[in-house]
């Protein structure tokens, strides 16, 4: 058996770090290609040799909601995915977008991917560090999120839960510039969506060999 994800997202999803004096080049360090190694891993210990995961990334940098509701069609739907992971809404934000606004966007993907009968995933918003100022607008969106998952059914990963320190933020160890994560931030999506989705799908299928 087959399973594929499609990962749709901005820059988060595809990765991106900031340039620092240890990485003077931007660099990519996407959470999918962790996560099809955790899972690869996983099948192997677990003697599941006939169950095969891919996630496919369709993260942009730069990108909004809106304009990852307007390449759904392109981006995500020819891939024919039994999965989409969607994961965005930090860049409408930063430009002044409400959170009413953006969740609008995010459960316009949700109910397209339903109709074309791709399971969503929804993501929280990572906390950010160094602005105080958006905190509050990514919490009344996450909660708009959970609330519309929790009555829909929609299967959801708590990404902010899993980033934030006790105050709040961006944990200072997983943030590369106070939006884009270091490498052990992208690990821990990885590890988030793992544990929080699929190693209860790799449990269900152990149980019908």
């Amino acid at each position: 058996m087959k399973i594929r994800f499609v990962a749709l997202g901005d820059s988060l999803t595809v990765g991106f770090q900031a340039p620092s004096p240890f990485l003077p080049g931007s660099e990519e360090f996407p959470y999918t290609s962790l996560l099809e190694d955790i899972v690869e891993n996983e099948l192997q210990r677990r003697k599941l040799s006939s169950v095969e995961f891919s996630f496919i990334n369709a993260g942009l940098l730069g990108d909004t909601t809106q304009t990852m509701l307007e390449r759904f069609e392109v981006h995500v739907m020819p891939k024919n995915p039994d999965y989409v992971i969607i994961w965005g809404g930090i860049n409408d934000l930063f430009t002044m977008k409400t959170p009413s606004t953006v969740f609008s966007n995010l459960m316009k993907i949700y109910v397209k991917s339903k109709e074309t009968k791709i399971e969503p995933i929804a993501c929280t918003l990572a906390p950010v560090l160094g602005y105080d100022e958006i905190l509050p607008k990514i919490r009344e969106l996450n909660a708009m999120i959970m609330e519309h998952c929790r009555n829909e059914g929609i299967k959801i990963v708590d990404l902010y839960s899993s980033l934030a320190d006790d105050t709040g933020r961006l944990r200072e160890s997983f943030s590369s510039d106070g939006v884009h994560l270091s490498n052990a931030g992208y690990k821990k999506v990885a590890y988030a969506i793992y544990y929080n989705l699929i190693e209860k799908m790799l449990d269900d299928f152990k149980l019908k060999e």
